[in-house]
């Protein structure tokens, strides 16, 4: 009975979902679904490399290509390091289950050893009797474990030191638990050599005094590096010393772990070294160009070093042809000559990271060379960005911070640390793109530039187009269309074909290195203007025309009053059209002209590229970025006109 009954039921049901598979309103629908998604699709192929761009012009350099990427622009937190502009970066790690964010303080590098007195037992085993090496996790130690196969047994065993011939001396994993542990590398290092020998075989080990008690251990390894984490409050007590007056004082334990710690001279008691590195004595340009002058070195006494404003300089006096001696601190040592500046002008010398200055340009004062560094940013959170000079001679300095600030310290392994970060757009890029010189010019310069030739070229396709453009649409003259296909033909002509004559006219015009080569030719029209101006016209009704000629117009009061309000669309599009070649042209520009004050954008975004050893990412994609705002302005004001313009430009002729 239930089987009669539920049968027509699914007949039914396969019936209508036939049904609706087969009515033109099912299919419509998945063909309107299908057209979405492929556009949608499309739309985001498109639009992926312009949102990429415009993600990583609002990030630091680091974080544009790293894996895996970084999609959000992230600020990575940092603290200052006492009173100096050093900045000192923050990580988040684990402690018993919560996070904590931590300065680091060092890398310690660990070994395995084991205490040769607990050791009673080695096997000598040939090597092809032994596996390949494994480090393993043995009761929280790491050994470098080894399967050993004889006689069809096998056992695990931790290679020691060479034998005689092909073997190697070997101990068994078990005898090992008890004598193995971990030591810190350059503690073990730093212990005496020692002759060790263990039944009938010597050993090459160390003497190391642990505890009060002095053991003989023998390094097997592997090495492992953990990091040394401190917390944030320890970089406010930091200091900026140079390197020579730091010495070792040994290690101390602290917290979890042991560090190394330096005594520094002139200074008392112990610290800790937060990071060693090469810094670079700087002046704001500003600064340089309005009070440092060129000295004449006969005129000056021997240098010695002195503090100024808090950097030790070479100081020397001065003594002028009219005048008294002044104290003086040399910037740039030249050998006829250098350029100094008095001592109690000089405020706002400073020292400054020189991994930060590495695309510093080259500049000169009376044949004098130095280097200057534009966008230079004291590393303060929203500071502002000023052109320093590099001046003097680079130095070693270290941050050291008191042994006494470091309350907690422990050791964590690379892959449990991350970067302490929070979601911030960053606007540096933008404004050390715009404060960057590039050969002598600030890339404004490029902007205005580029919109002067923008201008220039729109007047004269305008212009000359319409007026080309209406006498190949209206006027009877005999031949008019041969000429107009011999137009058309040099729309098939490659752009290199051209490109040398025309050079050459303008080098003997004298043209060269001037605009005049990027607008000129605009006024004597352009073949797809033309010929795109020339089919909208043609549909316009001529009877406009002949109404204005009853009333007495000639062709250019017709031109200026009837085909012109007439053709906004059209017009709209030449411009578009021509603001799009000329800001985008980077050949013409690049080949005519030399002078960096005279580059538009697109020229200028490769000389900005270029002129550093490193490419800096961040400012060269913000400089991008800010080209291509004109452009997305213009359509999306435009796009009416512009799309009115090329749907109307082919329907008749």
């Amino acid at each position: 009975m239930d089987i009669h009954t539920r049968a027509p039921q699914t007949a039914r049901s396969a019936t209508r979902w036939e049904q609706i598979r087969s009515s033109k309103r099912w299919q419509r629908s998945l063909r309107h679904a299908a057209s979405y998604a492929l556009l949608l699709a499309g739309s985001a192929f498109m639009l992926f490399p312009m949102l990429w761009i415009i993600s990583a012009s609002f990030k630091p350099g680091w974080q544009i290509f790293t894996q895996p990427p970084i999609w959000i622009p992230q600020h990575w937190e940092e603290v200052r390091a006492g009173s100096t502009n050093r900045m000192i970066s923050l990580w988040q790690v684990e402690v018993d289950g919560e996070p904590h964010k931590v300065i680091e303080l060092g890398v310690r590098r660990y070994t395995t050893v084991i205490d040769a007195s607990k050791l009673q037992e080695v096997l000598s085993a040939p090597t092809d009797q032994l596996g390949e090496a494994a480090a393993t996790d043995v009761n929280g130690i790491t050994l470098n474990v080894r399967e050993w196969s004889a006689n069809g047994e096998s056992s695990q065993v931790v290679a020691l030191a060479r034998g005689d011939g092909d073997t190697l001396i070997v101990a068994d994993v078990a005898a090992l638990q008890a004598a193995a542990f971990r030591l810190p590398l350059d503690e073990v290092n730093s212990g005496d050599r020692a002759e060790i020998l263990i039944g009938e075989t010597e050993f090459r080990g160390r003497e190391l005094a642990l505890d009060g008690n002095t053991i003989q251990v023998i390094p097997i390894g592997p090495e492992s590096q953990l990091t040394v984490m401190g917390a944030p409050e320890i970089a406010a007590s930091a200091l900026l010393v140079p390197a020579e007056s730091v010495s070792s004082a040994g290690f101390a334990q602290v917290g979890e772990t042991e560090l190394p710690l330096v005594a520094v001279e002139g200074l008392d008691g112990d610290y800790i070294t937060l990071v060693s590195e090469t810094w670079q004595p700087v002046i704001d340009e500003a600064e340089f160009d309005e009070k440092a002058f060129i000295a004449v070195r006969s005129q000056m006494t021997e240098t010695h070093p002195l503090p100024v404003n808090g950097v030790v300089m070479q100081v020397a006096a001065y003594t002028p042809e009219d005048g008294q001696a002044i104290e003086v601190a040399v910037l740039v040592s030249g050998t006829a000559q250098s350029v100094v500046i008095q001592v109690e002008q000089a405020t706002t010398l400073r020292l400054a990271q020189l991994g930060g200055l590495t695309s510093a340009r080259g500049d000169q004062l009376n044949r004098i060379p130095y280097r200057v560094q534009d966008g230079f940013s004291e590393g303060m959170e929203g500071g502002e960005t000023v052109s320093v000079a590099l001046v003097g001679d680079t130095r070693e300095m270290a941050l050291v911070a008191p042994a006494a600030a470091v309350d907690e310290a422990f050791d964590v392994a690379p892959e449990a640390i991350q970067r302490a970060m929070y979601t911030q757009l960053r606007f540096d890029g933008y404004r050390e793109a715009l404060q960057t010189k590039v050969g002598e010019t600030y890339f404004g310069t490029f902007f205005v530039n580029s919109f002067v030739l923008v201008i220039l070229n729109a007047i004269g396709h305008v212009l000359s187009c319409i007026v080309v453009a209406y006498a190949f649409a209206r006027l009877r003259a005999p031949g008019k269309n041969f000429f107009f296909v011999i137009l058309l033909g040099t729309m098939m002509l490659p752009y290199p074909v051209t490109l040398v004559p025309v050079y050459e006219i303008f080098r003997d015009l004298g043209m060269v290195n001037t605009l005049w080569p990027l607008f000129l030719r605009s006024f004597f029209g352009n073949a797809f203007l033309i010929f795109m101006l020339r089919q909208f016209f043609m549909s316009i009704p001529r009877e406009l025309e002949e109404a204005a000629r009853i009333d007495g117009a000639h062709v250019l009061q017709i031109i200026r009053h009837v085909i012109v309000p007439l053709s906004k669309p059209a017009i709209a599009t030449v411009i578009i059209f021509t603001f799009w070649w000329t800001w985008n042209s980077f050949l013409e520009p690049f080949i005519y002209l030399s002078s960096p004050e005279l580059f538009p954008v697109s020229v200028g975004l490769n000389f900005f590229r270029d002129q550093f050893g490193t490419i800096f990412y961040d400012r060269l994609i913000a400089a991008s970025v800010l080209s291509m705002v004109p452009m997305i302005v213009l359509f999306f004001f435009a796009q009416r006109y512009f799309i009115e313009g090329i749907q109307l430009s082919g329907l008749k002729g």
